[in-house]
Formats: structure tokens, C-alpha cells, sequence
């Protein structure tokens, strides 16, 4: 069976955990992450993606609002739909799409952002001297307006 970036399962369709390479062109490399989404919140495309502190395996959970999480723990951000209890691939390396949150604007193009935001699975701009660097997971790529999805440079090592 070969693995699809964007499909979903009840099962595990692989070994957490795998990685799979994507040559996307101009745009590089993309590095997409198998995770189990252990939370109770489905995931959407732009969500950033957690590891889940209860397990040792490569389980996500979706970021909590307005809270600062090192990128340590970051796995990715979603790119397409991941259902409570579901099995998927999460963008983990390379350009892709990330929701940023409506409590402190939108971002310019070239902003680095962190896990802030303002609703749950939304990221915010990084704010030199008020947000922990070890924060940032990402670099917007083109400007983003508030509550909505766009294009950034994510690196996750979570």
C-alpha cells in the first residue's frame, strides 16, 4: 500500500512516527510527520500539532489558546482534516498553510510566529522581549490576516 500525504484512518496505515519526503519544486522540500491525534479536538488545516505529554508515542494534540509552547514539543502543523482518534500526516518540515489566531492582528509577510494565538491550534506573531524564542516554530512567508490561513515556512522538531 502506498502512503498518501492526505489520507486519514482509524488505524495506524504505517509506524508512527514515519517520515515521508515531498520534492514540491520551487518551494523545496516538504517533511510530513505519521501522528496519532490522541486529543479530543479534531484537527483542521492550519492547526498546530503538539506532542501529547501522556505519551511516549508520537501522539498529537492540538496547541492550547494563548499559551507559549516550546518547539521542542512541536510536531507540525495540519494540512488537512485529522479526526479525534484518527491516524494522518502533519506537516512538519517545509511551506504549508497555518491559521493565526484573532487576538493580535494578522502578520506581515516574514513574520516569525509561535503558539500564542488566541484560539486553540493558532499561532501569533513573535514579539521580541515578550514571547519565549525557544517559541518560534515558523516563519510566515506572505502576509496572513487575523482568523485566517496562509502560507509560512514551518520547522517543527517536536
Amino acid at each position: 500500500m502506498a502512503l498518501d500525504i492526505t489520507s486519514t484512518s482509524k488505524v495506524a496505515e504505517t509506524v508512527l512516527g514515519t517520515e515521508l519526503t515531498v520534492a514540491t519544486g520551487d518551494q523545496g522540500t516538504q517533511v510530513w510527520l505519521y501522528v496519532f491525534n490522541e486529543g479530543g479536538t479534531n484537527l483542521a488545516a492550519g492547526h498546530v500539532v503538539m506532542r501529547n505529554t501522556t505519551s511516549t508515542g508520537v501522539k498529537g494534540v492540538i496547541t492550547p489558546a494563548a499559551t507559549l509552547i516550546p518547539v521542542i514539543r512541536i510536531l507540525g502543523v495540519a494540512q488537512h482534516a485529522i479526526l479525534s482518534g484518527y491516524y494522518g500526516f502533519i506537516l512538519r518540515k517545509g511551506i504549508g498553510k497555518v491559521l493565526i489566531g484573532t487576538g493580535a492582528g494578522g502578520v506581515a509577510d516574514v513574520t516569525a510566529l509561535t503558539t500564542i494565538g488566541a484560539e486553540a491550534g493558532s499561532a501569533e506573531a513573535f514579539a521580541a522581549g515578550t514571547t519565549a524564542p525557544a517559541c518560534v516554530f515558523g516563519m510566515s512567508v506572505a502576509a496572513i490576516g487575523v482568523g485566517a490561513t496562509g502560507n509560512c515556512w514551518v520547522n517543527c522538531i517536536g
